[in-house]
């Protein structure tokens, strides 16, 4: 297993996700609290993608 690459990070309040990727797929991994809460990996979409999903939950727009 390889690990990931972090390309950029939100953050607001007690809330961060980072925008990675591994082996070729952009995904999140999202904190609170600065705990992992989840890791989501987006088959097939851009880096612009991971970058809404991780500014979505940093305001509370995306539930997880």
């Amino acid at each position: 297993m390889t690990s990931s690459e972090t390309y950029s990070t939100f953050v607001q309040s007690t809330k961060r996700a980072d925008v990675i990727k591994k082996n070729s797929h952009w995904g999140c991994k999202f904190y609170e609290n600065n705990e992992t809460v989840k890791v989501e990996f987006y088959k097939g979409h851009s880096e612009a993608y991971a970058e809404s999903a991780a500014e979505n939950y940093v305001l509370g727009v995306k539930k997880i």
